[in-house]
C-alpha cells in the first residue's frame, strides 16, 4: 500500500515538474505601454530552479507602471483571449507590488500589476510558488531639499532615516520654505542640478495630513505655507505625507450627495473627493432619487439632520432644479433641494463637479449626442493653469441671442504661457469633450485683446490659444452663428481687473488619459494628455 501511495505521490511530482518544464518562458508585457499580446517587453530568463525565473526590468512611466505576466504570448497582435489564457495576474486588479514582497499569482485572470515607482528591479517569477517578487533595497535614508530656501545639489534641507519599516522613512521637519522635493541621493557638484534628475521626486501640491504621490519629476512639492511638520515618505507606495496636529484644512476632503442613492437620510451619501485642484470635488454619480442635498459630513443617525446643520452646502433658494450640462451656483451654509427628476427605473448618471472654491455645481450628462444645436453654456478649460476635461476654470452663460454667450476669463500664470480653450461640454474624459472643443487652426496661435479669433472645428490633436495680454480678468463673448465661431477678449474697466499673484514658473503638465496628474516632465513612452491633447510616443 505503501509502496502505491509513493509511486502515486512521484507520478503526481513529475507531472508537475513537466507542466513546469513546458512552461520554457515567462513574459513581461506593458511597461513599454505597448501592451502587445505578440511581443514580450521583457523576457525573463530561467533560473538554475526549474520553474523559477529572473531579469532586470526597467519602469519610467509612474504613476502608471501596469505590466502582465504570461507563459505564452500569441502569433499576432491582439489575441486577447488566447494571450489571457496564459497570463498570471494579481488576486485583485491593479495590484501594488512593493519591493522584497511576494505577491500571488493567478493563472488567467484579466488583471494587471504596478509598481510605484520608476527604476530598474530584478524581478522573479516562480511558478512553482506561484508568486512574483521585485528584489531590490531601500535606502537607508532620504533627503528633503529646498525646504529651507538652500538649493544646493549636495546639500540637504532635512534628512529622513529609515523607520522601523522597511522603505518608510520619517522625521519632524522646519519648513521655512513653501517649495521642496524629496531626494533618494545627494549629487556631488553645487552647481549640477541635472545630476539630480535620476534621484528627485516632486509632483505639485501637497495638503497638510493627507497622502500625496510623488513621480519621478524636477517639478516641486509646494505646501500652503511653513511649518513645522512630521514627514512620513513611504517608498512602497511613493507617497508623502506632511502631519500636523493643529492644521486646520480650508475644505474638507469630502462632500456628501445624500439622496443621491434614492434614500433621503442623514447618515447616507455619494461621497465626492478633491483630487489636485483644492476645494473641487468630482466623480461619477448614478441618481436614483428625485432630489438630494450637498454636507461636508454626515449624520452619525438616518434622522440626524441637526447634527449636521451647519455642514449643508445650499444656494439662493430653497429648492433648485438641476439638469446636465447646466451650472448652478452654491454657497456654504445653505439648506437647499437639489431636485434633479430621477428615479430607481429612471436613474440619471452623470459626472459631477462640485467647486467650493468659485461656488458652483455642474452636472456633465453622458448623452454623446450633446449638444444637438446650441449648447447650454459654455466652458474654459486651460487659462487657470488646470488642464482638466471636467473641472472648468470659468463657465460662459448663454445671453437672450441664441448662439452668443458672454462672461469672464481669467489667466493665471506668466505672460507667453496663457493658454486656454473653449468646450461645449465637459466630462471625465478628454475624447468625449475634445468632440466639442473649440479650437485654432494651429496650436499657439495668438489670442489678442479686442480681436475677432477664428474657432476651427476640432481635429485629431485639438490646440489650445496662446493668449498675448497680461494675467488677470478679463470679458470674453463667443459666437457660434458665424461659422464655426468667433471668440472676443475684451479689457474689463480699471476697477473690475483681477490680478492675481503670479504663479511659479509655466512648466507644461502632464496627465494620463483618465486626467490624473503625470508631472511635468515628459513620459518616455506611452500615451498621455498634454494641454488637453493625445499625446503617443
Amino acid at each position: 500500500m505503501k509502496n502505491n501511495l509513493r509511486r502515486l505521490f512521484m507520478s503526481a511530482l513529475m507531472a508537475i515538474v513537466a507542466t513546469i518544464t513546458a512552461t520554457a518562458q515567462c513574459y513581461i508585457i506593458g511597461i513599454d505601454g505597448q501592451w502587445r499580446t505578440d511581443k514580450a517587453s521583457v523576457t525573463l530568463q530561467p533560473t538554475a530552479t526549474a520553474g523559477v525565473y529572473e531579469g532586470d526590468v526597467t519602469f519610467s512611466s509612474a504613476p502608471n507602471n501596469y505590466f502582465a505576466i504570461a507563459s505564452k504570448l500569441t502569433e499576432t497582435d491582439g489575441q486577447w483571449a488566447e494571450f489571457n489564457a496564459n497570463r498570471y495576474a494579481p488576486e485583485t486588479p491593479d495590484a501594488l507590488l512593493t519591493l522584497n514582497t511576494p505577491m500571488t499569482m493567478v493563472k488567467g485572470r484579466d488583471a494587471s500589476y504596478n509598481v510605484a515607482a520608476d527604476g530598474t528591479y530584478r524581478m522573479r517569477v516562480d511558478f512553482n510558488a506561484m508568486t512574483v517578487t521585485l528584489l531590490g533595497t531601500y535606502p537607508d535614508e532620504l533627503y528633503i531639499w529646498g525646504s529651507d530656501g538652500v538649493y544646493n545639489p549636495t546639500l540637504a534641507s532635512a534628512t529622513l532615516p529609515k523607520s522601523e519599516t522597511d522603505g518608510v522613512y520619517k522625521a519632524t521637519v522646519d519648513f521655512t520654505s513653501c517649495y521642496f522635493n524629496i531626494l533618494k541621493q545627494l549629487g556631488t557638484d553645487p552647481t549640477d542640478f541635472d545630476a539630480l534628475a535620476p534621484y528627485r521626486y516632486g509632483g505639485g501640491k501637497v495638503v497638510i495630513n493627507r497622502d500625496k504621490v510623488m513621480t519621478l519629476t524636477e517639478e516641486s512639492f509646494h505646501i500652503a505655507k511653513p511649518g513645522t511638520y512630521d514627514v512620513t515618505v513611504d517608498l512602497r507606495t511613493m507617497k508623502i505625507n506632511l502631519h500636523s496636529d493643529t492644521y486646520v484644512p480650508e475644505y474638507p476632503d469630502h462632500v456628501y450627495l445624500i439622496g443621491a442613492n434614492g434614500s433621503n437620510v442623514a447618515d447616507q451619501g455619494v461621497e465626492l473627493t478633491w483630487d489636485e485642484v483644492e476645494g473641487v470635488y468630482t466623480g461619477y454619480v448614478a441618481f436614483y432619487g428625485n432630489k438630494f442635498n450637498i454636507s461636508t459630513a454626515l449624520a452619525s443617525t438616518p434622522d440626524g439632520w441637526e447634527e449636521i446643520a451647519d455642514k449643508r452646502i445650499g444656494a439662493d433658494a430653497a429648492t433648485v432644479e438641476v439638469e446636465p450640462n447646466l451650472t448652478v451656483g452654491i454657497k456654504k451654509g445653505e439648506e437647499s433641494d437639489f431636485f434633479i427628476g430621477a428615479s430607481v427605473e429612471n436613474p440619471v448618471f452623470a459626472y459631477v463637479t462640485l467647486d467650493l472654491v468659485k461656488g458652483r455645481l455642474t452636472l456633465h450628462g453622458t448623452d454623446d449626442s450633446y449638444p444637438t444645436g446650441y449648447p447650454k453654456e459654455l466652458y474654459t478649460i486651460g487659462c487657470n493653469g488646470v488642464w482638466s476635461p471636467n473641472i472648468p476654470a470659468d463657465v460662459i452663460s448663454a445671453t437672450d441671442e441664441p448662439g452668443v454667450y458672454k462672461g469672464e476669463i481669467t489667466f493665471v500664470g506668466e505672460v507667453g504661457d496663457l493658454h486656454f480653450t473653449v468646450f461645449k461640454r465637459l466630462g471625465a474624459i478628454w475624447d468625449f469633450v475634445n468632440a466639442t472643443r473649440l479650437t485654432p487652426y494651429s496650436d499657439g496661435d495668438p489670442a489678442n485683446l479686442d480681436e475677432n479669433i477664428p474657432v476651427f472645428a476640432p481635429e485629431a490633436s485639438p490646440g489650445a490659444w496662446l493668449f498675448s495680454g497680461e494675467p488677470g480678468t478679463y470679458d470674453i463673448e463667443v459666437d457660434l452663428t458665424q461659422g464655426s465661431g468667433i471668440i472676443r477678449i475684451s479689457a474689463k474697466s480699471a476697477t473690475g481687473i483681477t490680478a492675481p499673484t503670479a504663479a511659479p514658473a509655466a512648466k507644461t503638465y502632464y496627465y494620463d488619459l483618465q486626467g490624473r496628474f503625470l508631472g511635468n516632465v515628459e513620459p518616455q513612452k506611452g500615451v498621455y494628455v498634454v494641454k488637453g491633447k493625445k499625446v503617443k510616443k
